[in-house]
């Protein structure tokens, strides 16, 4: 969740971030004294620098968030065979908590009745 938050960030700050470059650069241009023609090819030159620096960044964006869905991947992954592991554990535990209790269940209706007081380890009496 914290990579999601921090890829919202960086997405939030390359948009502010390229926005203002080319308004920065749009006004620096438009303001300078400068024959149209002049203006228009700087204008035109800044652009394919600023396209250039978004393709980068979106370049560079991307690698992060393929590495970041890749570890996301492994951790649900480790998460999974941890889980898958518990619940054997659980089921090896709960099939011998039952064949214990179908034993002292046996013994308990074979056996003669316990005498009073009896320990809780002897099974319930009859």
């Amino acid at each position: 969740m914290a990579a999601r938050e921090s890829g919202g960030e960086f997405g939030a700050f390359l948009a502010g971030f390229l926005t203002g470059a080319l308004v920065g650069a749009v006004v620096a241009l438009l303001f300078a004294p400068r024959s149209g023609e002049e203006t228009r090819r700087l204008l035109q030159e800044r652009g394919i620098e600023l396209k250039s620096q978004a393709e980068e960044m979106a370049s560079q964006t991307r690698s992060q968030i393929e590495a970041a869905l890749l570890e996301a991947r492994r951790r649900a992954e480790e998460a999974a065979a941890e889980a898958r592991r518990q619940a054997e554990e659980m089921r090896k535990w709960l099939e011998e908590s039952r064949a214990q209790m179908e034993q002292m269940l046996a013994q308990a209706r074979g056996a003669p009745s316990a005498p009073a007081g009896g320990s809780p380890t002897e099974g319930p009496s009859a």
